[in-house]
């Protein structure tokens, strides 16, 4: 990610969408087992929430604490990749995580049909 705003309107936009997606096939299909697709919901909220918190870290140093201005930019471009790509990481298995349990939710017939 570019930025702090945009891997939060990244992680919203991802979450949103997923939840609405499992919601309407929830509500729309029979024999889809609640129980499951909430927990695979909650599962996703939580993930989006520790996403989004976790990428609220500062870069602890300032530029005037570092005698090479180029050698300070180079590190804190390098902490905020590296935070952003674990937190995606650590976001994206949650969301993995999710989908099984809400795959798991849905009935035979349905996943026979989808495979067709």
């Amino acid at each position: 990610m570019a930025n702090k705003r945009e891997f939060k309107k990244y992680v919203t936009a991802v979450s949103q969408d997923i939840i609405t997606t499992m919601m309407t096939v929830c509500y729309s299909t029979d024999g889809v087992d609640h129980d499951i697709v909430d927990k695979a919901v909650a599962t996703i909220l939580v993930a989006g929430e520790n996403a989004i918190c976790k990428s609220n870290v500062k870069f602890d140093k300032t530029e005037g604490a570092s005698e090479d201005p180029h050698a300070f930019h180079k590190a804190r471009r390098n902490f905020y990749r590296s935070l952003y790509m674990k937190v995606n990481k650590e976001f994206t298995d949650a969301i993995n995580e999710a989908v099984k349990q809400f795959n798991a939710a849905l009935p035979e017939s349905v996943k026979a049909a989808n495979k067709a």
